[in-house]
Order: structure tokens, then C-alpha cells, then sequence
């Protein structure tokens, strides 16, 4: 699907501290190292939906838009046993009186896919100003510890993106999705299983019995953007897909278009904060934008899938250098005004 006129004005994330994962167990390489990963944010003290809360400020500051002018916040989360309706808190803290607030689903494909609604709104509704993008996730060890057995391990952390009609520094071009719905037993609670035990068959198995279905359906959701847009594959200079392990990572770009590798994309970035599920491309977008290396006429390929099983892939075109001057310490942007009891 081609877009018109929709930008991301600003971005946003909240990491937790990051700590190290052993490399080795038992004199050999873990499965983690192996499939690339480093370490993982661990958040101690910050729910799922407080660090999205914090990642959405700054994400309006980066913007430098107001809650006021916000007329939806879609929040993409994954099991948050904190808050059981996470888009009514960011709705508090960071909306206005008119801003409208939904969750979104698509497990670790929610943070593009909360990017296509997020458009979607925009596109709608003329008169809308701005949209807010929000994720956040919090991986309890005692649920999610057996995920190193598979080799990645689960990261925490919080993303935002403020979106605009035409004023941003990067302008949507293509998005498009594609779903293997035949894979959703896969992701099917089974009887007896409850708590911390493993509910789902892909949670015992991993990803690698569907490779060939991931990859194809890989291949398919970028090759549509790449020539709904008519963008070659040499024009692309940022691809950023979920951190889900190098070794996943090469096996679902392997023969793709693109011609490249794990560490080719953000993924040297997401592999020292683990798979923050939704979190993942938003993260890696901020850390892309405010890096100083974006220049005006690259091109910005997200890459995302997750569970169920949905990928989405969006295309952007930087407009304009994203670094804004930074505000001085407290300072916020117009109408935004924060008393104790409404603090992220």
C-alpha cells in the first residue's frame, strides 16, 4: 500500500539496565551466543506500560508535539499482567481531552503494525494533527527463562513514535502485510499448560520447523513495498527487522532481494537488549534516527513478523536531518504539563 503525506516527526525509547548473558555454559558456546545475542535490558522497577510512557514523552519532544494535538494513541504491548488496560494509563499521562486510546495485538509484529494503524488514522481523518505510537514489554524470567533454551533471550523496554501529516523527517512510502494464519496452532494454549509453563507448541520448538514458511513470507512482504514504491534494493541504506537472533535473521533475508546479512541492520544494535517483542523496530528506528548517520533521500526498511504468524514491512524516506536541538534540562513542549500524580 503507497502512502501520502504521513511522516514520523519524532521517536522515543526507554531501556532498562542492560545486563550481560553468559557466553559459554559448560565449556560450550550457549545456544544464546550462537544465535548472537549479548545481553538484555532487565527491567527491575518499571512496568511494561510506565517505560512506554516514558518512551512516548520523548518521543512528543523529540516531535515537538503537544498531547493536546494528539487525536489517537495506539499502545502495542504483549502480556502486560500489570496493567490491564495500558492505553487508558498513556492516555492520562500523555493524551489530551480528545485523544482517542486502543491496544493493539500482532505479538512481536505489534510495533508495525501500531505504525499502520497509527497512518491509517491519519489518512481518515483529515483534521487530525497527530498520532501517537507506543510500545512496551516486560519479560518476567520465570515465565519467559526458557527462551535461552532456543537461543535468544527476551529483553525489556519501552518505544515510541510520533506521526504527522507532512511535517515529519521521514516519510512513510509502503507498508504491506502479509499472514500465514495456518501456523496460529502453533501459538494455540493447550490444556493443562497454566503459569510459567510452556502453553505453546512454538514455545517448545522455536522457529526453525517453519523456516521456509517464514522466509518466503519474508521475502514476499518486502518485495511488495520494494516495487509498490518502485525503490530498488541498492537504494535501501537502513533495514531494520525484529532482533530475534542472527542466526533467524540470516536464514529469513537469505536469498531476499535485499542481499544482505543479520549484521548488515540494527540488529548489531537489538542484539545487546534481547527480543523486546513489539518494541523491537521502534527501538532500532529511534536509535537509527538520532544516531547522526541519517541523511536526507535514504531509505529506511522496517522488517517485522511475529507469532500468530503476521509480518509487516513499511518503507520510509528521510526528508530532512531528524536531530532537533536539545531542549534544556525539564523543559517540555507546548502543552504538555505534568503534576504528581500524572508522571509517567
Amino acid at each position: 500500500m503507497l502512502w501520502q503525506d504521513i511522516t514520523i516527526a519524532g521517536t522515543g525509547a526507554w531501556v532498562p539496565p542492560i545486563r550481560p548473558e553468559h557466553a559459554r555454559r559448560g565449556g560450550q558456546p550457549s545456544a544464546l551466543a550462537l544465535n548472537g545475542f549479548t545481553s538484555a535490558a532487565v527491567s527491575t522497577d518499571d512496568t511494561a506500560t510506565q517505560m512506554a510512557a516514558r518512551a512516548g514523552l520523548k518521543a512528543l519532544r523529540h516531535a515537538d508535539v503537544a498531547c493536546a494535538d494528539l487525536s489517537l494513541l495506539v499502545h502495542a504491548g504483549f502480556q502486560d499482567g500489570d496493567h490491564y488496560t495500558p492505553a487508558a494509563y498513556l492516555m492520562r499521562v500523555l493524551g489530551g481531552k480528545d485523544t482517542t486510546g486502543i491496544e493493539i495485538g500482532a505479538a512481536s509484529d505489534g510495533g508495525a503494525a501500531a505504525l499502520v494503524a497509527a497512518a491509517e488514522h491519519l489518512t481518515a481523518r483529515p483534521a487530525a494533527k497527530a498520532t501517537l505510537v507506543t510500545t512496551g514489554v516486560r519479560f518476567p524470567d520465570e515465565r519467559w527463562g526458557y527462551a535461552r533454551e532456543l537461543g535468544y533471550v527476551a529483553g525489556d523496554a519501552g518505544a515510541a513514535a510520533v506521526l504527522t501529516r507532512g511535517t515529519g523527517f521521514a516519510r512513510l512510502l509502503a507498508t504491506a502485510h502479509v499472514t500465514e494464519p495456518q501456523l496460529e496452532a502453533q501459538t494455540r494454549a493447550r490444556k493443562g499448560y497454566t503459569g510459567a509453563a510452556r502453553r505453546f507448541p512454538v514455545e517448545e520448538t522455536g522457529f526453525m520447523p517453519h523456516i521456509e514458511v517464514l522466509q518466503r513470507a519474508t521475502h514476499r512482504c518486502v518485495e511488495t513495498v520494494l516495487d509498490e514504491a518502485a525503490v530498488k534494493p541498492a537504494d535501501i541504506t537502513h533495514v531494520v527487522p525484529i532482533a530475534i537472533g542472527s542466526v533467524v535473521l540470516d536464514l529469513l533475508l537469505t536469498g531476499s532481494r535485499l542481499g544482505l546479512r543479520a549484521d548488515d541492520t540494527s540488529w548489531t544494535y537489538g542484539r545487546h537488549l534481547g527480543h523486546a517483542g513489539p518494541s523491537d523496530v521502534l527501538l532500532a528506528l529511534d536509535r537509527t534516527f538520532r544516531s547522526g548517520e541519517v541523511r536526507a533521500g535514504q531509505h529506511v526498511l522496517v522488517v517485522s513478523f511475529g507469532v500468530g504468524f503476521r509480518w509487516t514491512t513499511a518503507l520510509f524516506e528521510v526528508t530532512r536531518d531528524p536531530i532537533r536541538p536539545a531542549r534544556p534540562v525539564g523543559a517540555a513542549p507546548a502543552g504538555h504539563s505534568h503534576t504528581e500524580g500524572s508522571r509517567p
